[in-house]
């Protein structure tokens, strides 16, 4: 994978700023807004996979943005449902009473943190696989081959390396966001939105290279 193409392709686009710009408005509208801008970021690793030029994409289709946004969450609320689970029951396990009894403290806080254990991993495992059923949405429009799961634990099986490149990288960029913190506003939206642009084209760059030999991976979007 190329790491530092991911982290520079977005500055050699010459109408970079421009782009950017109208993003961080799509950033700061709640909710249409958000879901716009994940269409977008999305559309960056679909032209990324079918080997399109490494640039930011037009701002011409704002619905069309707007509906693959809406469908990217879809894919990503329903394949998080497992972790949700464990996560309400350990809320449940946790608000159960126990009354005077040291025993049955100990045993509900045993359980509840087992829980929160499980959860926590099950949440990592779920955040390194995304990537599979959100490219294959990306790249053939279809929301069914998100949920192709044979399909995509044999592609698991091809790129478990990358996976984890990308997942650790994600995590980085996480951290760079946070960073924004410290800058205050602007540098919130700038430091978000830089990890948004590479995180997309390293999600294209893992489809590209599943996609190599197999033109039924790589259908463009019609």
């Amino acid at each position: 994978m190329d790491i530092g193409l991911a982290f520079s392709y977005a500055f050699r686009d010459p109408q970079w700023v421009k782009k950017a710009l109208i993003a961080v408005v799509m950033l700061i509208i709640p909710i249409i807004g958000w879901l716009i801008l994940y269409g977008y970021v999305l559309t960056i690793a679909r032209r990324v996979a079918l080997g399109i030029e490494p640039s930011l994409p037009e701002w011409d289709d704002f619905g069309a943005f707007l509906s693959l946004g809406f469908r990217g969450a879809v894919v990503g609320v329903v394949w998080s449902i497992p972790a949700w689970v464990i996560s309400v029951c350990q809320a449940i396990v946790g608000a159960l009473p126990t009354g005077r009894e040291n025993d049955a403290l100990s045993a509900v806080a045993v359980v509840a943190v087992c829980l929160g254990c499980l959860s926590l991993l099950v949440s990592a495992a779920i955040n390194y696989l995304l990537p599979l059923p959100l490219t294959r949405l990306a790249v053939t429009n279809r929301v069914a081959s998100a949920f192709a799961f044979g399909e995509i634990f044999r592609e698991l099986q091809r790129v478990p390396t990358d996976l984890l490149i990308v997942f650790v990288l994600s995590l980085v960029l996480g951290f760079l966001a946070i960073f924004g913190i410290l800058l205050c506003i602007v540098g919130i939206l700038a430091t978000l939105l830089y990890a948004f642009f590479v995180q997309g084209h390293l999600w294209g760059q893992l489809r590209r290279r599943l996609s190599a030999g197999d033109v039924s991976a790589a259908v463009a979007v019609t």
